[in-house]
């Protein structure tokens, strides 16, 4: 009889992009999945053609009444699939997701995937995510961070106790999928690309600082941004619609909108722009070097482990904006041959240090270890 696996994420965009491989290869193991996750009816819709059996669950939110829904929605489903093993991503199924599968006893193996301001925010939902943070992984059999900053912040905090933790290269990088495509060069202009969701802490406002800056100075070069508007967080860290119409309207930047296939695009550009505040490692910047791009980002968590400077591509201070377009001419300046060998360079790295199989592999080998203990 096959074992159960059922994956608890945020939203379904993550399941048909940086863990579609991932869910393809338990399927593979002969390992029947099923994913609680969210998202458009479109997004559901691709993941079904994917081949995954998914269930709709919503999101959880800060409404009181979302969140006891949605831990409701998530009883029933597991207490009716009665899975052999549980596996979370992100922080609302990390935090409810323990808390249902330890009423249920259903071993869970969670990654951490990143803790944006868990620590620094004195804002009421972090505060109550790192009161919940000190008993909901008492009895999670493995937790994976994705970088070292992370895991000595669970430590320090007693966030972890007796449970197995490792360490894994973010979702790792399938360099077979994202590898060099050679596009001819229209011009001389040279463009910059913006991926991610449309977040104030992913440096989207830095983005469009420091592009205002160099506009300012006539210099030459494109700015593209690709993502989408996102309302799943707290409202001080959202982009509106209006914002997004206003750089558009201004010239400021050409938005591309979101996409589930990102590689015609990097290689469209010359260099991937993310400055995000903080990353659990950053799959924009894994993908982008992958495809021999080299990237500017902030040097912070998560995203200076990927991009080594001056050598793959450029790091800046977090939230400055000014640093961000310095960093950016300081690019424009390099030859093309320059920015080419920082580009190989990026994509050694990432194939040394980041291969998805790294990933694939650790959590197999979790996953026995909970079926032995069942």
């Amino acid at each position: 009889m096959k074992k159960k696996i059922v994956i608890i994420e945020n939203n379904v965009i993550s399941t048909n992009t940086m863990r579609k491989k991932f869910t393809a290869c338990l399927i593979e193991e002969g390992y029947g999945v099923t994913i609680l996750t969210t998202g458009t009816k479109e997004d559901l819709l691709t993941a079904k053609n994917n081949g995954f059996s998914v269930i709709d669950v919503k999101s959880s939110g800060l409404n009181p009444l979302h969140v006891l829904l949605y831990n409701l929605k998530l009883f029933q489903i597991l207490s009716k699939i009665k899975p052999d093993v549980c596996l979370t991503f992100t922080v609302r199924p990390a935090i409810w997701g323990n808390l249902i599968t330890r009423i249920l006893r259903i071993h869970t193996i969670t990654n951490i995937t990143g803790i944006g301001p868990l620590f620094s925010s004195k804002n009421i939902a972090y505060k109550i995510a790192r009161t919940l943070y000190k008993f909901v992984l008492k009895n999670t059999h493995t937790i994976f961070f994705q970088n070292n900053d992370d895991k000595e912040l669970f430590i320090k905090n007693n966030f972890v106790h007796h449970q197995n933790i490792g360490l894994i290269p973010g979702s790792g990088i399938d360099y077979h999928y994202y590898t060099p495509i050679e596009v001819k060069k229209e011009n001389d202009t040279l463009k910059f690309l913006f991926i991610g969701r449309l977040l104030k802490d992913k440096g989207i406002i830095e983005f469009i600082e420091a592009a205002k800056i160099l506009i300012q100075e006539k210099i030459n070069a494109k700015y593209l941004v690709v993502g989408t508007l996102w309302n799943q967080n707290l409202k001080h860290n959202t982009i509106t619609q209006k914002d997004l119409d206003q750089w558009i309207d201004d010239g400021i930047i050409d938005y591309l909108g979101p996409t589930t296939d990102v590689r015609p695009i990097i290689a469209s550009v010359d260099c991937v722009v993310l400055p995000s505040y903080r990353e659990g490692t950053s799959n924009v910047l894994l993908e982008a070097s992958s495809m021999e791009k080299p990237c500017i980002t902030c040097n912070t968590t998560g995203c200076r482990e990927i991009v080594e400077d001056q050598l793959t591509g450029l790091l800046c201070n977090v939230a400055d904006s000014k640093d961000l377009a310095e960093k950016m001419k300081q690019m424009i300046s390099f030859s093309e041959e320059k920015r080419a060998e920082m580009g190989k360079n990026a994509r050694k790295k990432v194939v040394k240090e980041f291969d998805k199989q790294i990933v694939l592999d650790a959590y197999l080998k979790a996953i026995k270890d909970c079926l032995k203990n069942k």
